[in-house]
């Protein structure tokens, strides 16, 4: 029975690497582990259906696409977060799909299990092969990181199982390090078996440099918190991170030398294209197009989707002579608070970033109509007054009768291996002007940005407190993470690793200055503080994080009573 379910679920999800509608399926009458698995189109059809599990935007039929790294303090939404702002945040009574699940992981198992069943009659079959297996590795890693950054110890479950196998059913949940130790196994298995990106035929697949940054990944995460959270419940005793942060740098490393990649030329054309195949910098991605893969998004049709960058978010871009605003002579206060010179003198990024009056919002019928003021409309108290320019395409489709629905989304480009690799240098301690060269001064070159020059880094007066004596790298460098990647899903996992409750718990996120001539050309009942800048939350109060035990989710009451072998997270024991 087992084996017909799961063949049911993976005969049936749409492909991702064709313009067909959807995968064959197999007759379950006649469906047994020898009919199936035995060979590369086999797998490929079992593999396929794994990658609809990574980012992407909602459909249609969702409703619509808040901006990735909302409910942190760089973005908000129209409610805060549980776990940010101390709200209702109770130990779940049972597992679901989004809590405590297994099924991904399960399903993997299952198709690594049957992995060697499957013959090449030809040495191109044996690649693909080879190329499938490699991708059952990786998503596996990637299931277990999933979980890895909710509750970390995991119990290691290494092969399919089911109901009658109580070793597995009763497991305990193994140490954090030693499910990473896991998680990196497969993905070097991953990166021997995989191809070179410019190898694979149909893309996005993942490819060996894909593998390679979600390694690095991976042991920068673990790395981090063991560093931050070493001498708290969290921590790993006898473990500083270094191990993994090593193993981070190679990673990264190993993607840098190997030449495929290299930084786009334009940083903010990156994020609102339609296909993204033959992009330099972008490693795996996903495409939409409504007619051809019936895959679509409302990502523009009602933008600006009830979110908005926070002015803490804004502060961080440092002018352009490479000094931050607390300290450069280019930087005027007058500047910051209005929208129609917040971005004089400042990184190109940010206005890459948020919206200005004069800025393009739509083009149709060879006419464009520009930006004059932000939405506050219905209850959109999550717009901050900073809306997105990042993944605004502002072509008009009459097909679509409004924006396009085909905006792609990017899930890995090649400048967060050069900031997985300036970071675990920066903590390791081993950075070095030639590392810098190579990794994060290629990102402001790009922009035109001045470079980090070791020795000679400017003291921001306004520095983020994260709650720990960092070195002016180490600041430079989250800094710089920070603006390279905002609004694409990083930060919650960020401040969860550098254990930075001290940055925003107790504090009331801000957005941008009222009295400006342009947000207020709208009259809103959103409070603002003693100096002028919205309070979008201020009906929900302060964000008030519990250090001793938020970092971790709880796991479901009743999971602890069927396994007594499973322990609760720290802090949430009563």
């Amino acid at each position: 029975m087992k084996n017909k379910l799961k063949l049911l679920i993976l005969s049936s999800i749409f492909s991702l690497t064709s313009c067909e509608d959807f995968l064959e399926k197999i007759p379950l009458d006649t469906v047994s582990e020898a009919s199936f698995y035995q060979n590369a189109t086999d797998l490929q059809a079992a593999v396929n259906g794994f990658y609809n599990d990574l980012p992407g935007w909602a459909s249609t039929s969702v409703g619509f696409n808040i901006l990735p790294d909302s409910n942190t303090d760089m973005a908000l939404t129209e409610n805060p977060s549980n776990r940010l702002s101390g709200l209702s945040y109770d130990i779940p009574n049972s597992a679901t799909v989004s809590i405590w699940s297994w099924d991904e992981v399960r399903e993997a198992n299952w198709l690594i299990d049957h992995l060697d069943q499957a013959a090449a009659s030809s040495d191109t079959e044996q690649i693909l092969i080879d190329q499938y297996s490699g991708e059952a590795y990786f998503f596996r890693a990637y299931y277990y990181f999933e979980l890895l950054t909710r509750y970390g110890d995991l119990p290691i479950f290494s092969e399919y199982f089911d109901n009658n196998d109580t070793e597995y059913v009763f497991a305990a949940r193994d140490p954090r390090n030693e499910v990473v130790d896991f998680m990196l196994s497969d993905l070097d298995t991953a990166i021997d078996l995989l191809q070179s990106f410019p190898d694979i035929s149909g893309h996005p697949r993942i490819s060996r440099e894909a593998a390679q940054l979600f390694k690095a990944r991976v042991a920068l995460y673990e790395g981090t918190w063991e560093k931050y959270h070493n001498g708290t419940p969290f921590g790993v005793v006898g473990s500083d991170g270094s191990r993994f942060l090593q193993i981070a740098a190679d990673a990264a490393e190993a993607v840098m030398n190997s030449g495929v990649f290299t930084l786009h030329d334009d940083y903010s054309s990156l994020f609102n294209q339609v296909g993204l195949s033959g992009n330099s910098e972008v490693m795996l991605w996903r495409d939409y197009n409504s007619v051809t893969l019936n895959l679509s998004n409302v990502l523009q049709i009602s933008w600006p989707n009830r979110c908005g960058y926070t002015k803490f978010a804004v502060d961080s871009y440092l002018c352009t002579d490479g000094d931050p605003i607390s300290v450069s002579q280019l930087y005027n206060d007058g500047d910051n608070e209005s929208l129609t010179t917040i971005e004089n003198n400042r990184d190109p990024r940010l206005a890459a970033l948020i919206m200005v009056p004069g800025d393009e919002v739509e083009f149709r019928d060879n006419v464009y109509t520009y930006w004059q003021y932000p939405d506050f409309n219905d209850t959109n108290t999550g717009n901050t007054g900073y809306e997105s320019q990042k993944y605004r395409n502002i072509n008009y489709y009459s097909d679509f009768q409004g924006y396009t629905e085909d905006t792609s989304r990017i899930i890995m480009r090649y400048a967060e291996v050069l900031l997985i690799f300036a970071e675990a240098k920066a903590e390791l301690g081993t950075i070095t002007q030639t590392d810098l060269n190579r990794s994060i001064n290629l990102l402001r070159d790009r922009v035109d940005m001045p470079g980090i020059t070791l020795g000679a880094i400017t003291t921001d007066l306004n520095w983020p407190n994260y709650g720990h004596t960092l070195t002016p790298i180490i600041y430079e460098v989250r800094r710089e993470r920070s603006v390279e990647l905002m609004a694409e899903g990083f930060r919650s996992d960020d401040l969860n690793r550098w254990r930075a409750h001290t940055l925003f718990d107790g504090d009331q996120p801000r957005g941008a200055y009222y009295n400006d001539g342009v947000v207020n050309t709208v009259s809103i009942s959103t409070p603002v503080d003693s100096d002028g800048f919205l309070l979008p939350f201020s009906n929900f109060g302060n964000f008030n994080f519990d250090e001793s035990r938020a970092y971790l989710q709880p796991l479901p009451l009743d999971e602890l009573q069927l396994n007594p072998n499973l322990t609760q997270n720290p802090g949430w024991e009563n």
